[in-house]
């Protein structure tokens, strides 16, 4: 999806593989990506955020992440069903439209989030800010309460 390149550029974010867009800093790795469901042409998107202190990962995996979302889950519900339509291929929608939609959604709430995540700090406050439906690690959070 082009839409999803062309942004996570915009944001410092990086391919691998054309499902994972990883962005590195000191304390933090994000990441973004695009999972195909396993019942058709439906895919989603998750967003993550690695603490570093917490273990050695160069590229760690959504699910691997202290902190994790589904980027349509901190949509208003009208957003949220457009932005799952498009990302249903099965869904008929004009090419532009999909762009639009998919763009948009991943700009503020995968990317747009994931860039304000340059330290454990920040990225836990994101994670307040989003919840409840942000998963925090009890490591991370374990570790937040040490410092």
């Amino acid at each position: 999806m082009e839409a999803l390149v062309e942004t996570a550029s915009r944001h410092g974010f990086r391919g691998v593989r054309a499902t994972n867009f990883y962005r590195e800093w000191p304390e933090t790795i994000c990441l973004l990506n695009l999972q195909k469901s396993s019942w058709g042409s439906q895919f989603y998107m998750n967003a993550a955020v690695w603490f570093k202190r917490l273990g050695a990962e160069r590229r760690p995996k959504e699910y691997n992440c202290h902190i994790r979302w589904r980027v349509n889950s901190q949509m208003e519900d009208n957003q949220a069903k457009a932005f799952t339509q498009a990302l249903n291929l099965e869904y008929a929608l004009p090419g532009d439209q999909r762009q639009s939609l998919v763009r948009n959604g991943v700009d503020t709430y995968g990317f747009g989030l994931l860039a304000r995540c340059e330290s454990e700090r920040t990225a836990l406050q994101v994670a307040d800010e989003c919840a409840p439906s942000v998963l925090v690690t009890l490591e991370a959070r374990r570790q937040e309460k040490a410092n």
